[in-house]
């Protein structure tokens, strides 16, 4: 039986997608404002709009992990910016197409969302992650 190799790739925040949450809180801040709040409640919603928003592009920029390793026994390695790798087990994965989401368990408590898409990761690589995602071998 052949020995699966290992799919090691660098991570970084997609910038198509960054670009779509920013487009999104746009949105919202001119529905807000052609909403027919009042002046006060508009104020009030779009800050806390804005407050959202700017807290979770703030996540989402600063991926926790920079290196994702899935070895062939099936086991995670994730490596952060601090170069020190931790375990990770995974929790879900969904495809849809090219666009892949993992969600690793990174700790007792803390999960993590790496969403890979055409710019943040090479096509060769997210196929090989579909096919064994497809196959079931991330089950721990």
């Amino acid at each position: 039986m052949r020995s699966v190799p290992a799919i090691a790739f660098d991570y970084r925040p997609s910038r198509w997608l960054f670009a779509a949450l920013v487009l999104a809180a746009t949105l919202a801040l001119l529905a807000v404002a052609m909403s027919g709040l009042a002046l006060q409640m508009k104020l009030a919603i779009a800050l806390a709009a804005v407050t959202y928003a700017s807290w979770a592009l703030r996540r989402f920029v600063l991926a926790p992990f920079d290196r994702v390793t899935w070895h062939a026994a099936g086991h995670w390695r994730l490596r952060g910016a601090d170069e020190e790798e931790r375990g990770g087990e995974l929790v879900t994965a969904t495809t849809l197409g090219a666009f892949i989401v993992l969600r690793l368990r990174v700790g007792p408590k803390r999960v993590v969302s790496l969403p890979l898409l055409f710019d943040n990761c090479e096509r060769e690589t997210r196929r090989v992650l579909r096919v064994r995602l497809s196959r079931g071998d991330g089950d721990a």
